[in-house]
């Protein structure tokens, strides 16, 4: 476990005994408070207020609470400081200055808006910065409009403009609205709803050819609504999960209807940064006040970031620590161990063999076989 991950256990703990101490808390302020109430009421009942107030400054209610309160306190400026001791970090040593071209950053603005739906301050953008229109503008514009219909769980908007784009780029999305379509009848409008439309609708008959399970799955659930529970088609109408889902996968063919990623590069940058910022700084104060020669900026960091953030392959040649490229293609060694092309030669030079240098085993060095990263 490495320090990061320890500091953030610590954070856990932290956590768990501020839940802790909350429960108790609670407990104890509400016995306080119940006391107190209860001598009022004894009080009126008896219609005597006057031992009232030696009782109540005898037993100190209120003081106890204020304890509790101080206690409770005392834990959260603990975790506070924890919290800062985890997330403070010096980020001038995981970055270095770059110079960005405005033009390139201002439409990177402009689409991370669109993708945004802030619209307004896209066209105030356009307007101050003298640039033209995205022609991305109308079809985000349009997305986001299905978006928020399906986030207000409407369908119609959305089953529109899959059915127009389904024949020329097909994909899984309009079937799975029309089988939300049905389920959603089935829940607001009942059960002959769903047979008509499931009957009469030629988008749903056309896509439930090839799908007869799929079909017969949906066609018991409706039958068998609403008694559904501790069934296995309970998770047709498992609302939670799948309006979200359906959200998802549509976001996710418009954009690929159009090359670009789901998220906004702004986004991805960021979120990629976060993960990979807290290894680049410690690795840059570790090095920072080193001379050695190996030590230099130009050495390419392996820092796992999650699949989710990789969108190109490439490959860094263990012996040169440089990425390949088409110049100097990775190749394949008898032992199934890869280096770069330019280092396979190095260590070839006159000789027909040469060891690899992960490994004892000889490779020909007329038998580097080029290897292409898709």
């Amino acid at each position: 476990m490495n320090s990061t991950q320890q500091e953030g256990s610590s954070l856990l703990k932290d956590l768990e005994r501020i839940k802790k101490k909350t429960r108790i808390s609670n407990k104890i302020i509400n016995g306080q408070l119940d006391q107190i109430i209860a001598e009022i009421e004894e009080a009126k009942i008896n219609n005597d207020f006057s031992q009232l107030k030696d009782k109540l400054q005898n037993q100190k209610p209120l003081t106890k609470i204020k304890q509790t309160y101080n206690e409770c306190y005392a834990y959260f400026s603990k975790m506070g400081k924890n919290m800062d001791k985890l997330f403070k970090k010096n980020l001038q040593y995981g970055q270095e200055h770059v110079e960005l071209d405005s033009r390139v950053l201002t439409e990177l603005i402009k689409n991370h808006l669109l993708r945004d739906g802030e619209f307004e301050a896209y066209e105030l953008l356009v307007k101050e910065s003298g640039s033209e229109e995205s022609h991305f503008h109308q079809f985000f514009a349009e997305i986001q409009t299905i978006v928020k219909d399906l986030k207000e769980r409407k369908l119609e908007s959305a089953i529109l403009w899959a059915e127009k784009r389904h024949k020329r780029s097909p994909s899984n999305l309009l079937y799975e609205l029309l089988k939300q379509r049905v389920i959603q009848l089935v829940q607001t409008e009942g059960i002959n709803a769903a047979v008509n439309f499931m009957r009469n609708s030629d988008s749903f008959q056309e896509q439930a050819q090839g799908r007869l399970y799929e079909i017969c799955l949906i066609t018991y659930s409706v039958l068998l609504w609403p008694n559904l529970e501790n069934t296995k088609y309970y998770y047709l109408y498992d609302d939670e999960r799948n309006w979200p889902r359906i959200l998802n996968l549509f976001l996710e063919v418009a954009s690929k209807s159009q090359n670009i990623l789901i998220k906004s590069e702004i986004r991805t940058v960021f979120s990629a940064g976060c993960l990979a910022m807290p290894k680049l700084i410690k690795y840059n104060q570790i090095t920072r006040n080193r001379s050695s020669e190996v030590l230099t900026n130009d050495i390419p960091i392996d820092i796992e970031i999650g699949k989710d953030y990789k969108y190109h392959s490439f490959f860094v040649c263990p012996v040169s620590r440089e990425v390949t490229n088409t110049d100097n293609p990775p190749v394949l060694l008898k032992c199934g161990h890869v280096i770069s092309k330019l280092s396979a030669h190095k260590m070839i030079a006159n000789k027909q063999k040469f060891k690899c240098p992960t490994c004892p085993v000889e490779t020909k060095g007329a038998d580097l076989p080029e290897l292409i990263f898709i």
